[in-house]
């Protein structure tokens, strides 16, 4: 198994965030579906530890690095899989990881990090062209509003782990839409290679998070999703898709709602950047 620990800032050179094994499979992915990369690019972090908040900007307010093979949470897994994914070669690499990772590319700052998956990392890599939300091309997907208020913030009881100022946490009503759970065990076959599936939970106005969990789906004898998961032994594994979804019934104390799901896009800021 090849993995490896760099603790990288910033402004490190781009030519070091890829291994040997990574760089081969880069250099000859163009002809390999995104599903095909995904797993290609993951099948030796199967088994890795899961570890929540490992990763950071290697200084400032999270010192914990911002690139490493040895664990993973379930957010950084999907970033570092589709940044090697999408790379057309090795140095973009860590231009596709900014892109995903943090606001307009950089700085690659705490501050300016996509935290939150609703309000923040799915609008803004499907504005910014990394992402598609596929979501409302399967039959049931429901449109729902949510508003997040400073009250909502400030009355919610893990507010303390963001060392964000209260003006940088994002507020304002947004559309969110989103396949329900029974509607997604009967697309499952129907969920493409590649997709980026979100989990999320019952919308409460109380909360201002919904998202809980997110994965991505490799090729496989069956559909199948690979995550970065504390189900079981905390740690990166293959699970079958539907049984996944069936298992999302089982959340009772906070009730899943369905799924969001997202497909990535190769070169797609290209267009974006020149419409600015």
């Amino acid at each position: 198994m090849l993995f490896t620990l760099l603790i990288l800032t910033a402004t490190a050179s781009e030519s070091l965030t890829v291994n040997s094994n990574e760089t081969t499979i880069i250099n000859s992915q163009s002809t390999l579906s995104i599903g095909e990369r995904l797993r290609l690019h993951s099948d030796d972090w199967v088994g890795l530890p899961y570890g929540e908040g490992s990763f950071g900007e290697g200084g400032g307010v999270d010192s914990d690095p911002m690139i490493r093979r040895d664990m993973f949470d379930c957010l950084t897994m999907i970033e570092e899989a589709v940044a090697l994914s999408l790379a057309h070669d090795p140095v973009a690499v860590q231009r596709v990881r900014m892109g995903l990772r943090y606001r307009n590319g950089g700085p690659a700052t705490y501050e300016n990090r996509r935290h939150f998956m609703l309000a923040e990392w799915i609008p803004g890599t499907i504005e910014d062209g990394w992402m598609r939300d596929i979501t409302g091309e399967f039959p049931g997907a429901i449109s729902i509003e949510r508003r997040v208020t400073a009250d909502t913030w400030s009355n919610w009881s893990r507010r303390g782990l963001f060392s964000l100022t209260d003006d940088r946490l994002p507020t304002g009503s947004q559309t969110v839409t989103y396949l329900p759970v029974e509607a997604a065990q009967a697309a499952a076959n129907e969920i493409p290679e590649g997709a980026i599936i979100f989990t999320l939970r019952e919308i409460y106005p109380h909360l201002p998070i919904a998202i809980t969990h997110v994965g991505m789906t490799i090729p496989g004898e069956t559909p199948t999703v690979r995550h970065a998961t504390k189900i079981g032994d905390d740690m990166v594994r293959d699970h079958p898709l539907l049984w996944y979804l069936q298992h999302l019934e089982t959340y009772v104390n906070w009730p899943a709602a369905g799924v969001i799901i997202l497909m990535p896009q190769d070169y797609g800021p290209r267009r974006t950047s020149l419409e600015r």
